[in-house]
């Protein structure tokens, strides 16, 4: 029997479907598709290359996410996350599901510093289905009326960080319904999520100086191979990856919302020089520094 391929669809390919976009200079970083039941889906299996939260309002869904079978009716919250496989795709014929779907990049600036909130999202890559009380649900739906008005706010001098802001707020809210829930799922156990935590915590810290999986080891005494094997226990990234998202995500920001020149980006990255500096980021970004800021 012939493997069916998996389809990655990336960040401007699902842009085609969207009805509200976040447009001029700040960038396309966030859109909004309003029922999901538009996307040609059936049969397909897929990977997508961003985030989506997703509110079903009508009817009901069976998926496959990551192997795991969901079963989505109306008032349920979906979470995908980038790189997930998606596939045995069917709904009813009243389904519709309204997605807020982000580019990763944003995401990961948005919520790389807020520490608190990484042991639920991990949660959320294990149970990503959420069934809201009526509370929960007008504290969603709020959300997402206030991240569409932003994504409207052209004329809004600062509408990148408002929006930023808000988004931030919206994985506030979804993570405190996760606290309140009361879940039996199995957790990672204690020892790897102590170690996961620990890690974080330091990253957040000593990236912008560290970028060495030897380095963080040795400061939480252990071996790096317990310590990526932990970490990719809970999260399913290795130690490693980690580092990369956060030191890449911080040039992003960087070219973005500064005028430093890329020898004093270097120098505040603690990078050896300024060659360095544009392998690490064309490596792991796709594209040099110059050609990342002139997109913008």
């Amino acid at each position: 029997m012939r493997k069916r391929q998996i389809l990655r669809v990336s960040f401007r390919a699902a842009s085609r479907y969207a009805t509200i976009i976040q447009e001029g200079g700040v960038g396309k970083e966030v859109f909004v598709i309003e029922n999901l039941q538009h996307l040609s889906l059936s049969g397909q299996i897929i990977q997508p290359q961003f985030i989506m939260l997703c509110l079903c309002s009508h009817g009901s869904a069976d998926i496959v996410l990551n192997g795991v079978e969901h079963h989505i009716v109306a008032d349920d919250l979906l979470l995908v996350f980038a790189d997930s496989v998606v596939e045995h795709i069917r709904w009813s014929e009243d389904f519709s599901m309204m997605a807020l779907v982000q580019e990763r990049g944003f995401v990961q600036e948005t919520l790389m510093s807020m520490l608190q909130l990484w042991p639920y999202l991990v949660q959320l890559m294990r149970m990503p289905v959420l069934h809201l009380s009526r509370n929960a649900l007008e504290r969603v739906r709020l959300n997402y009326r206030l991240l569409t008005l932003r994504l409207c706010q052209t004329h809004h001098a600062f509408r990148r960080e408002a929006l930023m802001s808000s988004l931030q707020a919206a994985y506030f809210d979804v993570c405190d319904l996760l606290r309140r829930e009361d879940m039996e799922a199995p957790m990672a156990n204690y020892r790897s999520m102590s170690v996961f935590e620990r890690f974080m915590r330091l990253l957040s810290q000593e990236y912008v100086r560290h970028r060495d999986i030897q380095w963080y080891a040795r400061e939480l005494e252990m071996s790096p191979k317990h310590l990526s094997g932990s970490v990719k226990m809970v999260s399913g990234r290795t130690a490693g990856s980690w580092i990369v998202m956060f030191v890449v995500a911080e040039i992003k920001s960087m070219l973005r919302n500064t005028d430093m020149s890329l020898k004093e980006m270097s120098e505040e990255l603690h990078f050896p020089d300024q060659s360095a500096f544009g392998k690490y980021f064309r490596k792991y970004a796709g594209v040099t520094p110059t050609e990342f800021r002139g997109s913008l």
